[in-house]
């Protein structure tokens, strides 16, 4: 799978997506309004004409009527939304799957600070790999500018897009560099790619991560699966974690890659009652068992792929209880470049589970309150087996894990940049241990993949390492004791290798060593026994 990166962090369709997801094609535009409501609507007018002539500071026209629109929408439901202009491009770049950029992953330096971190090596033959940027550079300024109180999706994301062909000029101040760097970046067309993820565990067991739902993701996953060279899979790890969802046509052409024809895949109901089944269309031909991953931040069209295998006993589901989120939205143009994501029903799974969790309450507890006990909100209902599962409050895993928490000391290290900077030294020689961590650019070009899993192997965070690393936290005056240190060993040693593996050999090399203290992960692993033994009864059902 070729290595697919080097694309914005579009935190704000990101978040919309996470608390909304829209799955319909866009309609037409809107009906005429009711007599009452047109009535109405004076009262409005009045109102905005009062403002406008007399409210003690000038507002602008276009501010009023936004804020008034999503002010009508909260009265509704927690995921109808207004796309302001900025929003509704960046919704149509995210469907479209590409936008004019630098090819870069950021987020902001800290809370509050328009600063921002490369999180991710750029691409090979994007913007930002040609002019050598790197994961850990900080863009300090833009055009010259200070950038410390801009905001990361009104400002810093505007200004780095643009029109293909044009320059941006950033300043980026680098880990282990005395001084910042200036850069000129002619901005290209950027894909933006939904599987980011796609490889071998071991000779045997494919895994594939999902981040969202868009208008590629059906064909990228048949080119995933095509270069797992699956019909030599022994099993499939399916990671939907932290997928907030998206299209709904792809949480069906993704389900119907693993179902059977005809299965029910969900379905959805109006406010009049009636809805819509939709089944799977070609049937599976992959007869390989399977584990999906999922866990609080999975929401939408990944609780509709998850919750039709878990139906039909296709996988087992492992993990944390899903978000819950079950309301599907339409997306309406509105005058302007405008758009509005409005509830136009609510979908159900395969054995007419509704997960969608309860905010009648207040959106505030909706958003911040979970129930990890969706049997206390929901009854039984039955998959195609017979086995018990919930609703009401996201898909329940048929094994729960939780996700592995950092203790205060890796928190301090990691607010810090402090496993960035030591990798950082590591790589560039600034600190010299009993392993050799440079390798010439020329030489990681040339290695093979077998060559290459091999050096990352030679590469091993030693004690000598660990005891400089433990001197380096000391000079930057971070706490540590004997006992902390022996007690986050796995973690500071995971940490420290996959700082080092990602400057030398990317992205993905590096997710994988991540990969290996996940327990989320290691459990999927254990268990696909049983899910061979799960997939035997789906196949008897035939």
């Amino acid at each position: 799978m070729k290595n697919r990166l080097g694309i914005f962090l579009l935190s704000s369709i990101m978040i919309a997506a996470l608390l909304g997801g829209w799955f319909g094609e866009p309609l037409a535009a809107s009906p005429p309004l009711e007599s009452d409501t047109s009535r109405l609507l004076k009262t409005f007018t009045a109102a905005l004409a009062t403002v406008q002539e007399n409210y003690v500071d000038p507002v602008p026209t276009e501010e009023l009527i936004e804020s008034a629109v999503r002010g009508l929408l909260r009265t509704l439901d927690p995921h109808s939304s207004f796309f302001s202009v900025s929003d509704y491009n960046r919704l149509q770049e995210e469907q479209r799957g590409r936008y004019y950029g630098l090819g870069i992953t950021i987020r902001s330096e800290s809370p509050g600070s328009g600063r921002v971190a490369i999180v991710e090596p750029p691409s090979p033959g994007t913007p930002a790999y040609k002019v050598g940027l790197r994961a850990g550079d900080v863009i300090s300024k833009i055009e010259g500018v200070p950038i410390d109180d801009w905001d990361l999706n009104g400002d810093v994301i505007p200004n780095l897009k643009g029109p293909k062909g044009t320059a941006v000029n950033i300043t980026i101040e680098r880990p282990g560099e005395p001084e910042p760097i200036e850069l000129s970046v002619i901005r290209d067309e950027i894909s933006l790619y939904t599987i980011k993820y796609v490889f071998r565990l071991d000779n045997e067991i494919g895994y594939v991560r999902v981040n969202k739902f868009s208008e590629t993701t059906g064909a990228e996953l048949d080119e995933a699966l095509e270069d797992l060279d699956e019909g030599s899979l022994k099993g499939l790890v399916l990671d939907l974690r932290d997928n907030p969802g998206g299209a709904l046509s792809q949480a069906l052409a993704v389900s119907d890659s693993f179902l059977r024809k005809d299965q029910l895949i969900v379905k959805t109901r109006n406010r009049s009652g009636r809805g819509r089944e939709y089944r799977a269309e070609d049937g599976s031909k992959h007869e390989y068992p399977m584990v999906v991953l999922i866990n609080r931040n999975s929401a939408s069209a990944s609780e509709i792929v998850s919750g039709a295998l878990q139906d039909h006993d296709r996988a087992l589901i492992v993990g944390e209880t899903s978000f819950g989120k079950a309301l599907v939205q339409t997306i309406f143009p509105l005058e302007g470049n405008r758009g509005l994501a409005l509830t136009t029903g609510r979908y159900l799974t395969p054995s007419n589970r509704l997960i969608q969790r309860d905010y009648s309450d207040s959106f505030y507890e909706y958003y911040l309150t979970r129930s990890d006990n969706p049997e206390a909100e929901s009854k039984n209902f039955q998959t195609d087996s017979g086995r018990t599962v919930f609703g009401g409050g996201g898909i329940a895993p048929d094994e729960e894990v939780g996700m592995g928490r950092y203790s205060s000391l890796v928190r301090a290290i990691d607010r810090k940049r402090l496993f960035v900077e030591f990798g950082a030294k590591l790589v560039k020689g600034d600190i010299q241990s009993d392993v050799h961590y440079q390798l010439d650019r020329e030489e990681q070009l040339n290695l093979t993949d077998e060559e290459r899993r091999q050096r990352i192997e030679e590469l091993a965070i030693t004690e000598e390492t660990l005891r400089l690393f433990e001197d380096f936290l000391r000079e930057k005056e971070v706490v540590v004791t004997n006992e902390g240190l022996e007690e986050n060993r796995p973690v500071i040693t995971n940490r420290l290798m996959r700082e080092v593996v990602l400057r030398l050999f990317g992205d993905e090399e590096s997710f994988r060593i991540a990969l290996e203290i996940d327990n989320q992960l290691q459990k999927a692993i254990q268990l696909l026994p049983e899910a061979t033994a799960l997939m035997q009864t789906n196949v008897s059902g035939l």
